[in-house]
């Protein structure tokens, strides 16, 4: 067995509650070499460090400028910058077996969608600045390279890289627009990447062992066909001719060791399960298992005063880690505890063994890996023209020197510029201008805190618990907790981070809603958190046993939380059939959230029509019956609800890989007056659909 860890090391930062400044990271740098060097599974990790690199826009200071025409550019460091520097680099290299690798984030200073300082961001949209993107990422990385060395680190000839908010090669263009940037790596002495897997899932490869790639110019280029991928094992003196991708079966929610987080909190309850799922989905080459964690070990909720204890020192973490320790033991295997330079090294030093077809084994096909993203980068002319990702300038022979800028040469407006582009057609957008509007809902940045919510985190414990003793007490099916159930209940997460996003849609963009169908709602726990906060719910499931469980769990909650908001209405049915005769449901919203299974074309199309009863649905369009992963696939699907008279999709959320929700309008709903049957007393005659959505 193989242990290795890494680590996004950013050690220039401030702590809450301290001295402004970052003077005091250098007792932090030297806590942590102090505090890791005492535990066996921590003193040899891989620091992929963050250098102080500072830019600024301005045409009359002396700054390191990717083209003498750039506005943008880094500032030559103060002498103090320099000293706290030596500070942080010398604990790590006279104090430790750690390794220095490579970590930049270049979101704030290459054009891409997200407006940080807008000073910036007006500047990097136009196509003066995007010019320069290539360059400017280039600099940055040489720069981060000859300032670790300045401060007494290596002098990096051969050396590995994680990405900044995980987007390698443009994999999330919210982020990231270089689509060359593994290029750029390589040609600056790079031989792999170890981002994977990722915090967002949808930049992870559809491979899952460590693999080679050739560079390819396409967003999250690595996970396509033209990549040439063939297994990193064994390949041997080849290796160094192209470019290393560390990737694996297992996810963020196992490799994480970032314990502020509340997915890993509830994991570390049950050690044994994770050190399970390492042993099962590790990598494995010559007989060797790979096990692989990650953290943000100097992120300031660890070093502020009552903050949480470093990661590699908790208990929950270090039993995790000691369980697999003592089955390797048991079995005889020796653990070896191995830096990221090491373990490349023991991978492609393999022995030789046959190439498996890595494309046929992963499904790739021809075409965009981006299509389940829904958003991909394209490069125009000046006049609008598509065209080729502009090639890399030669590689300059050395560093530049600090200079005011030029004025902008004729040619910086006649050559490519990036465009972050929906793969959702135009054309199902005309209701709200042609363009991809907003989402309704900012996933990325407001999911970490909703899942952090009191109530998320108490259904997701109670469920788990729930579970926990029914499969204790009858067999998986008995209890309707099987397949992905049974997994999300042992990993404490049945509610799911796109469940917590539809009722964040439905409580801060739809007012007045109160009234709600969830179609095949499993274990409930979606309908539970709607209920606790207020809203009039009836969850249908068609699986009696799964049902009992979510009544089980439904009571259970109501103990926990006490008597707060409503109780949630579980029934059991089919749907349509079990909504026939049930009150005009026009001030409802259909929830749509996971519907995967097998159905003909016509059962879809009943399906449909079923829904046209509604107000709104929410829908993810990628789980409707059968996952849908094309544009193609998602329009086809789009278009026969707009025949059944709803209105243009609005984007409501996107997680990639994850989900990507959208929110149907149905201006004309159908309506059965008159049926009150025994189903229909589950609707509230009080509930009004009123809608506050962005034009």
């Amino acid at each position: 067995m193989v242990y290795f860890h890494t680590d996004h090391f950013e050690p220039w930062r401030s702590v809450p509650g301290r001295a402004p400044g970052v003077e005091r990271s250098i007792d932090d740098v030297e806590a942590y070499v102090a505090a890791t060097s005492k535990l066996e599974s921590a003193r040899k990790s891989s620091l992929f460090f963050k250098a102080n690199i500072n830019h600024v826009v301005s045409d009359d200071r002396a700054l390191y400028r990717a083209d003498p025409s750039d506005l943008l550019g880094f500032c030559p460091r103060t002498d103090e910058e320099r000293s706290i520097g030596r500070g942080l680099i010398t604990p790590i290299m006279q104090g430790s077996t750690h390794e220095l690798q490579i970590h930049i984030h270049h979101e704030n200073y290459t054009y891409n969608d997200t407006a940080r300082n807008p000073e910036t961001f007006a500047y990097l949209q136009s196509p003066r600045a995007r010019r320069f993107d290539n360059a400017r990422l280039e600099l940055a990385v040489r720069l981060s390279l000859d300032l670790m060395a300045e401060d007494g680190g290596p002098l990096l000839k051969r050396w590995f890289f994680i990405h900044g908010h995980w987007a390698l090669n443009a994999s999330d263009p919210h982020e990231c627009t270089i689509v060359r940037e593994i290029e750029i790596l390589s040609r600056n002495g790079c031989l792999g990447d170890f981002t994977q897997p990722a915090g967002r899932a949808h930049v992870d490869s559809r491979i899952d062992v460590p693999y080679l790639v050739d560079p390819v110019a396409a967003a999250k280029g690595y996970d396509s066909v033209e990549a040439r991928p063939v297994p990193a094992s064994g390949a041997g003196a080849g290796a160094g001719e192209r470019f290393f991708i560390w990737a694996s079966a297992t996810n963020h929610e196992l490799c994480s060791i970032d314990t502020y987080s509340a997915f890993v909190q509830r994991r570390l309850r049950t050690p044994e399960l994770t050190a399970l799922e390492h042993a099962a989905n590790g990598v494995i080459s010559d007989g060797t298992l790979f096990v692989k964690t990650h953290c943000h070990s100097l992120h300031p909720i660890y070093w502020k005063e009552g903050g949480r204890p470093l990661p590699q020192s908790d208990p929950g973490v270090r039993a995790e880690l000691g369980i697999l320790f003592d089955a390797a033991d048991a079995i005889g295997a020796p653990i070896s505890f191995l830096r990221v330079s090491e373990v490349y090294d023991r991978i492609v030093g393999a022995p030789a063994h046959s190439d498996s077809d890595l494309v046929a084994a992963s499904g790739l096909r021809l075409g965009s890996p981006m299509q389940v993203f829904g958003h991909t980068v394209e490069f125009r002319t000046s006049d609008g023209k598509i065209a080729a990702p502009p090639p890399l300038d030669p590689r300059p022979t050395e560093l530049p020197l600090p200079i005011c800028a030029e004025p902008a040469a004729e040619r910086a407006l006649d050559v490519a510029v990036a465009y972050v582009t929906s793969l959702v057609p135009p054309t199902l957008l005309d209701g709200i201008g042609g363009a991809v509007p907003a989402a309704l809902v900012d996933a990325r940045r407001q999911l970490s805190d909703l899942m952090a919510a009191v109530d998320v985190e108490t259904i997701n414990r109670v469920s788990s618990r729930v579970a926990a003793e029914r499969l204790a007490q009858m067999d998986a099916e008995a209890a309707g907790i099987t397949g992905f159930y049974g997994l999300r209940a042992r990993e404490g997460t049945l509610l799911q981070p796109s469940e917590v996003l539809c009722a964040a849609v439905l409580s801060n963009h739809m007012t007045g809603v109160r009234g709600a169908v969830e179609i095949g709602c499993g274990l409930g726990v979606l309908s539970i958190l709607l209920a606790s906060r207020g809203v009039d719910i009836v969850g249908l499931e068609r699986n009696r046993a799964r049902l009992n469980s979510a009544q089980a769990i439904a009571a259970a909650v109501r103990v926990e939380l006490g008597p707060v908001g409503r109780r949630p209405k579980l029934a059991r049915g089919a749907f349509p059939k079990a909504l026939r005769r049930a009150p005009d449901l026009s001030q409802h919203v259909a929830l749509v959230t996971n519907l995967l299974g097998s159905a003909t074309e016509e059962q879809e199309n009943a399906f449909i029509a079923g829904l046209t009863r509604f107000g709104a649905v929410l829908i993810d369009p990628t789980r409707f019956y059968r996952r849908r992963t094309t544009s193609t696939e998602i329009a086809e699907l789009l278009s026969r609800f707009a025949a059944t008279g709803f209105g243009p999709p609005r984007p409501a959320f996107d997680l990639g890989a994850d989900g990507r929700f959208m929110l149907l309008l149905n201006p004309t709903p159908t309506r059965l007056p008159g049926l009150q049957g025994l189903f229909g007393r589950m609707f509230s005659p009080r509930a009004r659909l009123g809608l506050t959505l962005p034009r």
